[in-house]
């Protein structure tokens, strides 16, 4: 059940991160609007797993801006995840499929590079977290 959950928001965070070029030419964003650099993995994956269907792009923002992302992310991964937390903070609440594939359309090739490095970053740190594996 939370694997579903889990790769279903992986897969939205994945659509939402097209939005990332809206508005800008630039790719950079702020680390201040973006949140810390210093969250401990277990807030951070509690955030992430704490979205639902019924989450809105803004208030999914304004969740990972205050949690921030650990310390051992990479460089690229932090970059896609300020991507990600800036333009979902712009979208409206009621965004369709279709708003976020006109605007996945004008991300550029470092953008979506940097939002794919954070989600595989937030899959692989998150995903295996959850208690769905038989395995131990």
């Amino acid at each position: 059940m939370f694997t579903t959950k889990v790769a279903s928001a992986a897969a939205l965070l994945v659509l939402l991160g097209g939005t990332a070029a809206c508005g800008s030419s630039d790719s950079s964003s702020s680390a201040d609007a973006a949140g810390p650099t210093d969250a401990d993995k277990t807030s951070f994956c509690d955030t992430f797993q704490k979205l639902s269907d019924s989450t809105t792009p803004k208030e999914a923002a304004a969740a990972f801006r205050e949690v921030g992302t650990p310390s051992d992310i990479a460089d690229d991964e932090r970059a896609g995840y300020e991507v990600l937390v800036t333009n979902l903070s712009k979208m409206a609440d009621d965004a369709k499929s279709s708003d976020l594939t006109a605007m996945e359309q004008s991300l550029s090739a470092t953008d979506q590079k940097n939002v794919v490095a954070f989600v595989t970053y937030l899959t692989k740190e998150c995903v295996g977290d959850l208690p769905s594996s038989p395995s131990s």
